[in-house]
C-alpha cells in the first residue's frame, strides 16, 4: 500500500534541486575537503572526487529519489512497494530501516557540530578570541568538547523539530529557498574578504597544484570516499524528497544539478579559507582541529576577522541545520507510517531521541572514533544494497517508467553505471574501509 501520510507534493523542479544541494552541504565534505585536497596532491584528488560524485554518487542518489517517487512512502514503505511491484522479497524493506538508523547516528553528530559552530561564532563576534594564540584557541575548543554547551544543543534541535513538524513542503522550502541562498551569500562575502586579506597565490599552490607524488593509494581512497559520502545517498533523504516531488520531474538531471551546486560550495569554502590560513601561517590539518582551532585562530588574528569568522561559522551551522532537518525526515516518515503517529509527535520523538543520545555520549567516549568509522561503513553498505536492488532486482521497464522524462541516452548511461560500475567501486571501498589499519 502507498503511504497515506504523504502530503501533496511541492511544485517545480527547483525546490528538489535546492533541497538536495542544501542537504548535501552539511554532510562534511564542505568542511573537510579543502585540506584533503591539498594533502593528497591537489588536482588529482579533486578530479577523483568529481568523478566519484558524478559517476557513482549521482546514480545512487537518483535511484533513491526514483524509489521515493515510485512508492510515495517512507523509505521502508517505498522499498516494500517496489518489491511488491517487482515480485521480490519484502526483506529488502529492511534497507529503509537501516537508512533511518544511520540518519539518526548522523543527526547526533551534526547536532553537536552545529552547537559548537554557533558557540564559536558567538565567541568570535563577542571578541572572546580576539588576537588569541593557537594554544588559547585549542584550550577553548577542548573545554567546548568537554562541556558541549547544552544551552545551544537544545535550541538547535528545537528549531529543527519545529521546521520538520511544519511538514516536508515547508521544511524543504526553508532549507532550499532560505538557508541555501544565505549560505551562498555568506560564502561569497568571505571569498571577497579572503581576496583582500589572504594569500591567494599560496592557497592556489596548496589546493590546485598537480602534485602526483602525493597522490597515492591513500589519496585515491580519500577522494573516492569523500565523493561517495557527500551526496547523502544511502540515508533515505533522496527517497523522502522523491516521495514529495512531482512525478514528472527529470530526477537524474535534478540530482546532477544539486551536486553541481554542492561542488560549487566546496570550491567556495576552499577559496575562502585556505588563503586566510596561509596568510596566518596555519597549516591546514585533518580532523576537527582544522575547523575549530586553525580556522578560528586565523580569523581572530586578521583585521575584521572576528566579523567574518562569525559569518563563516554561522554559515557552517546553517549548513548543518539544513542537513539535520533533511535527516529527520526518513525517521519521521517511518514513525508516521509504521506507528501511525502524528507528524508533530514523530518530530518531537525524533528530536528527543537525538538529545538523549547526545546526553549519554560521555558514557561512550572511548568508542566515539570507532562509531564514526562504523557509520561510514554502514552508509557504504546501504549504498551497495540500494544499487543492487534498483539495478538488479527491479525490472528495467518499471524503472524507466518512473524516469521517463530523461532522454534515452542519459537513462542508458545511468542504468549501466548503476549495474556495472557502482557495485564494484562500493565493494572495493567498503573492504578498504573495513580492513584498513
Amino acid at each position: 500500500m502507498l503511504d497515506d501520510n504523504v502530503p501533496k507534493p511541492w511544485q517545480g523542479q527547483t525546490t528538489l534541486v535546492f533541497a538536495l544541494a542544501a542537504a548535501a552541504m552539511g554532510l562534511g565534505n564542505i568542511l573537510r575537503l579543502p585540506f584533503l585536497m591539498g594533502e593528497h596532491g591537489g588536482a588529482p584528488f579533486f578530479l577523483t572526487y568529481l568523478a566519484t560524485v558524478f559517476l557513482v554518487a549521482a546514480p545512487l542518489l537518483a535511484s533513491e529519489v526514483m524509489l521515493g517517487s515510485h512508492g510515495r512512502g517512507s523509505p521502508i514503505g517505498a522499498i516494500r512497494w517496489a518489491s511488491d511491484q517487482a515480485g521480490r522479497s519484502h526483506h529488502w524493506s529492511l534497507l529503509g530501516g537501516g537508512q533511518a538508523l544511520l540518519a539518526l547516528a548522523l543527526l547526533v553528530l551534526l547536532a553537536l557540530l552545529a552547537s559548537w559552530m554557533v558557540d564559536v561564532a558567538l565567541a568570535l563576534n563577542n571578541l572572546e578570541l580576539s588576537a588569541a594564540s593557537g594554544l588559547e584557541v585549542g584550550q577553548y575548543f577542548g573545554q567546548l568538547t568537554k562541556t558541549g554547551n547544552p544551552g545551544l544543543q537544545w535550541p538547535v534541535l528545537a528549531a529543527a523539530v519545529v521546521a520538520a513538524a511544519l511538514g516536508p513542503q515547508y521544511a524543504m522550502a526553508v532549507i532550499g529557498w532560505l538557508v541555501l541562498p544565505v549560505i551562498a551569500v555568506g560564502l561569497l562575502s568571505i571569498v571577497q574578504y579572503a581576496v583582500g586579506f589572504g594569500d591567494l597565490a599560496a592557497a592556489g599552490n596548496y589546493l590546485f597544484a598537480s602534485d602526483y607524488e602525493n597522490f597515492k593509494q591513500t589519496g585515491a581512497f580519500a577522494g573516492i570516499l569523500s565523493g561517495l559520502l557527500t551526496a547523502g545517498a544511502g540515508l533515505g533523504i533522496g527517497s523522502c524528497f522523491g516521495a514529495h516531488a512531482p512525478r514528472n520531474l527529470p530526477f537524474l538531471r535534478s540530482v546532477i544539478a544539486a551536486l553541481v551546486l554542492d561542488t560549487a560550495g566546496v570550491i567556495l569554502v576552499a577559496v575562502a579559507l585556505i588563503p586566510l590560513l596561509s596568510i596566518s601561517n596555519v597549516l591546514p590539518d585533518q580532523g576537527l582541529g582544522f575547523l575549530f582551532i586553525g580556522v578560528p585562530y586565523a580569523f581572530a588574528n586578521l583585521p575584521l576577522g572576528e566579523v567574518y569568522g562569525a559569518i563563516f561559522f554561522g554559515v557552517a551551522a546553517l549548513a548543518c541545520f539544513a542537513t539535520i532537518v533533511a535527516l529527520m525526515e526518513p525517521i519521521i516518515m517511518i514513525l508516521r507510517r509504521e506507528l501511525d503517529l502524528s507528524r508533530g509527535l514523530a518530530s518531537l520523538l525524533t528530536g528527543g531521541l537525538v538529545y538523549l543520545v547526545i546526553w549519554m555520549l560521555p558514557l561512550f567516549e572511548s568508542v566515539t572514533n570507532l562509531a564514526s568509522r562504523l557509520i561510514d561503513s554502514g552508509v557504504l553498505v546501504t549504498m551497495l544494497l540500494l544499487g543492487l536492488f534498483v539495478g538488479w532486482r527491479l525490472p528495467r521497464p518499471v524503472v524507466r517508467g518512473e524516469m521517463y522524462r530523461e532522454p534515452p541516452w542519459l537513462f542508458i548511461v545511468w542504468w549501466y553505471l548503476l549495474r556495472f560500475a557502482v557495485p564494484p567501486v562500493l565493494l572495493v571501498i567498503l573492504c578498504i574501509q573495513l580492513f584498513a589499519d
